[in-house]
């Protein structure tokens, strides 16, 4: 059900009002007469209108001037002013009205298709405003809900970081003034109870630093500049080629674009990828990882990291970018479930997307989007 809009109609003449109503009434309308100024100024008083169809030539206050009372104020100076005259104006008269603010001349009589067709120009740029403003308004609050859960977030953050980190600290001094006064007389099961102590503090103690680091980048600011995608997977692989010199692993490394984006952010995308494909891949031998970009999109390029590790199941595809979320057992597979999700968020907040396919021991390719600036030259 449309929503009717209101609309003032200022004539002097009773006989010129009803001929206004009679062409402009319907569901879609809803009408208000005026047959003086001071009608029409009582009449903005309470309500919105969508617009105003106004004589130019009433006795007590004109049309002309009645209009620059109206843009003058505040509230009324955006309504949009048809004038109608009794005759055909002259060029200084149809200046002085587009300077009084008027968007239109109509002649009297008034063409009822022509009024009718001006009029719903006017009414739907009236929904239109009507609704960007509602929507304004409405991104407004949830903006300003938005910083409020920011504000909720980093005092948790320090909470974590402050309250948890603590008693982590006193696990595992205790656990080392007991090795160092008992351990003697301590059997082979106590000792294995104090290292499984010692193991799951030092785990907490990883959750707790990726949890914060995950936090920190909803809030961190983008440092947007040029980027060479090739130099930062080159860096990232010398540095796992370094940690894994008793496994053979086939790099497959393309050539890649340069993109715009925050160069320590991207950074970590490639961290976790290629971590996680060094990792999976374990069980082969040799390992192939394979690094590209298709480039043949408009509007974006699309990263990949394709492995012949152990894969995944795709029925399980949509909780890979959760948090704390792990499709494999922690005792074959080390990690704390965080990495995909600060991919995912990075992404997203370069306005781009994240995607997996894979199989049960038939690998997997993870993939992300970034946008295409105009006029690069890659």
């Amino acid at each position: 059900m449309i929503t009717p809009v209101d609309i003032l109609l200022v004539d002097d003449r009773p006989e010129n009002l009803a001929v206004l109503e009679s062409i402009l009434e319907g569901p879609e309308h809803r009408l208000t007469k005026a047959h003086s100024a001071q009608q029409a100024l009582m009449s903005l008083i309470t309500t919105d209108f969508a617009l105003m169809v106004l004589d130019i030539q009433m006795p007590d206050t004109g049309g002309i001037e009645l209009a620059q009372i109206i843009k003058s104020r505040r509230r009324t100076r955006d309504i949009p002013i048809i004038f109608l005259t009794a005759h055909y104006a002259e060029d200084e008269q149809v200046l002085s009205g587009y300077s009084a603010g008027a968007v239109d001349y109509l002649t009297k009589p008034v063409h009822p298709g022509v009024l009718k067709s001006k009029v719903a120009v006017f009414v739907e740029l009236f929904r239109k405003t009507k609704a960007l403003n509602e929507a304004n308004r409405s991104l407004n609050r949830r903006n300003e809900e938005l910083t409020a859960a920011n504000l909720e977030l980093e005092a948790f953050s320090y909470t974590v970081s402050h309250d948890l980190r603590a008693p982590l600290r006193h696990v595992s001094g205790y656990v080392e003034i007991l090795r160092a006064h008992v351990a003697d007389g301590l059997d082979e099961e106590a000792r294995r109870c104090l290292d499984l102590i010692q193991k799951s503090a030092g785990k907490l103690g990883d959750l707790i630093d990726h949890f914060l680091a995950f936090a920190r980048l909803g809030r961190a600011d983008l440092k947007i500049t040029a980027v060479d995608m090739n130099d930062q997977v080159r860096q990232v692989v010398a540095d796992l080629q370094s940690e894994t010199k008793d496994r053979r692993i086939d790099w497959r490394i393309a050539t890649l674009p340069h993109v715009q984006a925050d160069p320590d952010m991207i950074r970590q995308v490639w961290v976790n990828l290629l971590s996680n494909a060094v990792k999976y891949t374990r069980p082969r031998d040799p390992a192939r990882i394979e690094i590209g970009c298709d480039v043949s999109k408009p509007k974006e390029y699309v990263f990949f990291v394709h492995d012949n590790g152990v894969g995944f199941n795709m029925r399980y595809a949509d909780k890979l970018f959760g948090v704390f979320q792990r499709l494999h057992p922690e005792k074959d597979y080390e990690g704390t479930g965080i990495g995909l999700a600060n991919v995912r968020r990075i992404v997203n907040r370069h306005g781009g997307r994240t995607m997996a396919e894979g199989a049960l021991n038939g690998g997997a390719t993870v993939s992300f989007t970034l946008k295409k600036v105009l006029g690069s030259n890659n």
